[in-house]
């Protein structure tokens, strides 16, 4: 599990309302950030990273995901390994660690919370914040983010979710044959909002002398 400690570095193209939910939280909180991919893709592969660089492919060409200077996972399975090893993120995990979508909207509170079923908004927003009407989306996955036995991705009918829902659906849906192309949930490492350490009055007012007096000094040699 990645978890970073580090100053948000966006531009003007990010989602205002992601900096503001990022910027509301306590200093020394943790979050991640989640999306729907605006392209799809097929599931014919067995090996996880190949989702993976998809995802990460996806976010680094995206309007707002480009500019979050994050890593990104899929939250997927494939027959190797479970979404929750692939992402860090377990579903016996009760830290607060807060998901935001790409547009601010808050997902789920922790890794426990992502993974009971229910979520408190859908993933439905995509890399550039821009919302969806619902899309299918490879996950190979239960509600859980559990592996399901010949419904993994690389198999030859994959589970699916819908990004429309937030109840259980939005993981496991339908089956479809491999070689539909659709979306993918992409979702970032875990990030620490920094502490920023304020200098106390006395501390400011001594840097303020310290600094006219050094002005003062100048002008007299200069005079």
């Amino acid at each position: 599990m990645f978890i970073i400690f580090g100053v948000l570095s966006v531009s003007g193209t990010a989602s205002a309302t992601l900096i503001e939910a990022i910027a509301n939280l306590n200093e020394g909180d943790n979050y991640r950030v989640v999306f729907v991919t605006s392209t799809g893709r097929t599931a014919t592969s067995t090996d996880i990273n190949v989702y993976n660089n998809f995802v990460s492919n996806v976010a680094r060409n995206g309007s707002v995901t480009s500019t979050l200077g994050l890593e990104w996972a899929a939250l997927a399975s494939t027959s190797t390994i479970n979404a929750q090893v692939n992402t860090g993120i377990s579903s016996l995990d009760n830290r607060a660690v807060t998901i935001f979508s790409t547009f601010g909207d808050i997902i789920a509170t922790s890794g426990q919370d992502l993974w009971n079923g229910t979520l408190m908004n859908p993933i439905i927003y995509n890399e550039a914040a821009i919302r969806g009407r619902g899309t299918y989306v490879w996950t190979g996955i239960n509600s859980i983010g559990a592996f399901m036995s010949d419904y993994e991705l690389g198999s030859l009918y994959p589970m699916s979710g819908d990004s429309g829902e937030d109840h259980h659906v939005w993981s496991s849906t339908y089956r479809f044959h491999q070689l539909y192309p659709w979306s993918l949930y992409g979702i970032s490492n875990e990030i620490t909002k920094p502490i920023v350490n304020v200098p106390s009055p006395g501390t400011i007012i001594l840097l303020s002398m310290g600094l006219a007096g050094l002005s003062f000094t100048r002008y007299r040699r200069q005079s």
